[in-house]
């Protein structure tokens, strides 16, 4: 029955789900079916499109940061298209980003290490690719490695010059969790990456 249960989980993670397609009359029991839960697959090209900021609701400060941070990337940045979406704590912002089901988050400083080093509440979320884009002292704007280089720069470098707007200033994020290299370019005086 764990094997069962295991097995579930690791579909579901995987973006499938069970669905009960039909009765078995003859033995009694339900046959199931995997179904994937994109399965258009328009959910990658909308986060192409829209950026997508996840904040999350039992953290006033991370959701204050992910407010402001949509709204100065909306009035200053118009063609990131951001838009504000909430988690519910940041273990399930950790779930979002460990399993590629959103690129850009904002999170406690502490929690991003223990996502990036796969510890509590994380230890189940191994090897988790994680990159940061800006600090805001407690708080980091993270993403995963693979967003668009071109696309960390102008982050960084529009909350920077709107940090007026901001509950704390963007700065140059440090620590554990390597910085994004859009990101470095940007606070190292580099050139904007092409893609």
């Amino acid at each position: 029955m764990l094997t069962l249960g295991a097995g579930a989980a690791a579909f579901v993670f995987a973006g499938y789900s069970p669905a009960v397609v039909a009765a078995d009359e003859r033995k009694g029991l339900f046959a199931t079916q995997l179904a994937d839960l994109e399965p258009d697959g328009m959910w990658t090209i909308y986060r192409r499109y829209h950026l997508v900021i996840v904040g999350q609701r039992d953290d006033a400060i991370a959701s204050g940061f992910a407010v402001a941070a949509v709204d100065v990337l909306a009035r200053f940045l118009p063609a990131s298209r951001a838009q504000l979406a909430r988690a519910p704590d940041t273990r399930r912002v950790g779930v979002l980003l460990g399993t590629n089901q959103q690129d850009v988050a904002i999170m406690a400083a502490e929690s991003a290490e223990a996502l990036f080093l796969a510890k509590p509440p994380f230890e189940d979320l191994r090897n988790v690719p994680l990159r940061l884009i800006v600090s805001f002292g407690s708080h980091v704007l993270v993403c995963r490695p693979d967003f668009t280089a071109r696309h960390a720069y102008l982050l960084a470098q529009t909350l920077v010059a709107h940090n007026d707007a901001l509950p704390a200033p963007a700065t140059a994020p440090a620590g554990v969790v390597p910085v994004h290299p859009g990101s470095h370019a940007f606070f190292t005086s580099g050139e904007m990456p092409d893609e």
